[in-house]
């Protein structure tokens, strides 16, 4: 029997082509975490490997008993990108009018478990579409997969204010099931 996926030329063909290294770095930093099929562990992960997402990175935890999904940290961008605090609020009270979207999305990464990578416009500025880049991973405690490390990459265009910024959800994710992933040392980042 084969080793792995990539030993039956099974890498997935919608695995991400990032358009930004930082992103990169992210995953191949997780993919060093994730061996023998388990999500990494929260307490493993340090965020220092990654110093350049530390303004964008942002980590969602589902809250056991509600479901509802917390910000439990968000970096500086992440603050700026809302112009308001984002640190322990919850989710659908961020995104009001798209909360089921968002919902869905971060159960489909916690619950399969799965990587979850989009790029487009995410977010609207005024008139202005906010080119963005966002990568969200499954992380766990204690063996169970309870929360979502992210990273979120995005432009603004000088003429777009820097206020009421809005998501639009603008681009089609890909969502890749950690199960189906090659090994780490076969993938081709």
């Amino acid at each position: 029997m084969p080793a792995c996926a990539c030993d039956r030329g099974d890498i997935p063909a919608a695995f991400p082509r990032f358009g930004d290294d930082t992103l990169k770095g992210f995953l191949r930093y997780w993919l060093t975490l994730y061996v023998d099929g388990r999500v990494p562990e929260r307490k493993d992960f340090d965020p220092t490997r990654v110093p350049s997402l530390l303004s964008r990175f942002w980590i969602i935890q589902r809250e056991p008993g509600t479901g509802r999904y917390k910000f439990l940290l968000a970096g500086e961008q992440i603050r700026a990108l809302f112009n308001r605090r984002v640190a322990d609020i919850y989710v659908d009270d961020l995104f009001k009018d798209h909360e089921t979207e968002m919902h869905l999305a971060l159960s489909e990464v916690i619950d399969t478990p799965a990587i979850h990578y989009a790029v487009g416009p995410l977010y609207r500025a005024g008139m202005y579409p906010l080119h963005t880049e966002r990568l969200a991973l499954p992380m766990a405690e204690d063996g169970v997969v309870t929360s979502v490390y992210g990273a979120t990459l995005y432009r603004r265009p000088t003429a777009a204010p820097s206020t009421d910024t809005e998501f639009i959800d603008g681009a089609k994710p890909i969502v890749l099931p950690i199960r189906s992933l090659p090994c780490p040392g076969c993938l081709m980042l």
